[in-house]
């Protein structure tokens, strides 16, 4: 329980309080803002209930004093809309980036939140609204302890079905500066690895056509089926072929080294059992490693198709074009948050290469180094007992303020002890309102 007053900042005895503890204080308040920002139901596809969501976001923003920026970032016409909280006006920006959107639900249910025995439940507990939480207290105890640089609270939409409305055009929109910039988090599922590299994304869905015909007059007709067995045969020559491609990047178990080919993870054509079939599509969604050529793996597939098409009546749309990230393992950063962890939790992180894709790959881009850390663990990130562990959010928490206060300046020189002991008390009893906007 906190002290009914600051003790005397001139006792030469007391020493300030740690992040750690400062972070456990915050134990409840990460459990409540994370509840209430897992009530919005931001579905995507196809996007739904955000702008309720920013709503509350920028209302929390507010009751943590932090200014902010709201950026339409939509592309379609939607309400796709990212959001910037600033804290410091001055020296290098470290950006602590999250997306908002989840995942379709299994029920309702997963839009209330539920705490049992440490385990918090819920849709986007663990992808990643518990992360986001994680990363805005955190910045709250960088600022209240006296420190200093810039950082760049990022809420992002349209994660979960590429960003095309969201991150993507962060650079674009003028987010990203990479001068000076202390480097960025994204706070994705990680736990228990850092993620200092992901893989691309091409994906392109292929059609394939035929001439409709009564299955009494099937020789009338053209089977676009058909004509698609022979076109997936001689692709799944070219995928047997990239998974002999393995890479040299940190990832477990041995068989997740390969690239990825993956045809037909939609697929369907037709219109009646009784009718030749006059269409049929599928997709390949081609997954390289980071340390291919992704210009050249691009360009491989579709010179593939190309070639497919003047034996068959075929035709392709890119569906999703997502770089790969890397950073490197001994860059100022990733060592700065391995060694943060060790602090906070006395384990050491594995440096492991994500299995899927990352938001991290808008700011290597712009060269700016990145990794994804974030509290929750992959396994259960889109499943129906999505969750993450309470534990995972403090220590998520005081590892990120521990990042801060070892990549950024201090503020000033002379902040007291009692300043210290009045910022963790205003903390352990928030001034924010708990509404809903």
């Amino acid at each position: 329980m906190p002290s009914s007053s600051p003790p005397n900042a001139n006792d030469p005895t007391l020493a300030p309080l740690s992040i750690s503890t400062m972070a456990e204080a915050l134990r409840s308040e990460l459990v409540r803002l994370t509840t209430e920002f897992v009530s919005f139901p931001t579905v995507n596809p196809p996007g739904t209930d955000l702008v309720a969501c920013q709503k509350w976001i920028c209302t929390q923003l507010t009751n943590f004093g932090i200014p902010f920026e709201i950026i339409d970032s939509s592309t379609t016409g939607g309400d796709h809309r990212v959001i910037v909280g600033t804290i410091g006006d001055k020296g290098p920006v470290m950006y602590l980036h999250g997306h908002y959107d989840v995942v379709p639900v299994f029920n309702a249910d997963q839009f209330k939140a539920t705490e049992s025995d440490g385990i918090l439940s819920g849709r986007g507990t663990c992808d990643m609204k518990g992360g986001l939480i994680a990363l805005l207290l955190a910045a709250v105890i960088h600022r209240d302890r006296g420190g200093g640089g810039q950082i760049k609270l990022v809420f992002v939409p349209d994660e979960e079905t590429g960003g095309i409305n969201g991150s993507e055009r962060l650079e674009e929109l003028g987010v990203i500066d990479s001068a000076p910039s202390a480097g960025a988090i994204v706070a994705e599922p990680s736990f228990p690895n850092i993620w200092y590299a992901a893989r691309a994304a091409f994906t392109v869905e292929v059609t394939v056509r035929g001439k409709p015909a009564h299955v009494g007059l099937h020789y009338t007709g053209s089977n676009a089926f058909l004509a698609a067995h022979h076109v997936v045969n001689d692709l799944m020559l070219m995928a047997n072929d990239v998974s002999k491609h393995t890479t040299e990047f940190r990832i477990e178990p041995e068989a997740a080294r390969q690239s990825i080919m993956l045809i037909g993870g939609t697929s369907g054509g037709g219109t009646n059992f009784n009718v030749v079939p006059d269409t049929f599509q599928f997709t390949i969604d081609r997954r390289p490693n980071p340390d291919e050529d992704y210009a050249h793996v691009k360009a491989e597939l579709l010179q593939r198709l190309d070639t497919l098409a003047k034996n068959y009546p075929l035709t392709y749309e890119i569906l999703q074009d997502v770089d790969p990230a890397h950073t490197a393992t001994d860059s100022t950063l990733t060592k700065t948050v391995e060694s943060a962890i060790l602090a906070i939790s006395g384990r050491s992180a594995p440096l492991a290469m994500c299995p899927g894709c990352l938001e991290t790959r808008v700011y290597t881009r712009a060269g700016i180094d990145a990794v994804a850390l974030g509290p929750g663990p992959m396994s259960v990130m889109h499943a129906p007992d999505e969750h993450v562990p309470v534990d995972n959010l403090v220590e998520a928490c005081a590892v990120y303020a521990t990042v801060l206060q070892r990549s950024l300046p201090r503020r000033s020189k002379d902040v007291s002890h009692a300043d210290l002991e009045s910022a963790s008390l205003d903390l352990r009893v928030p001034k924010t309102r708990r509404c809903r906007s």
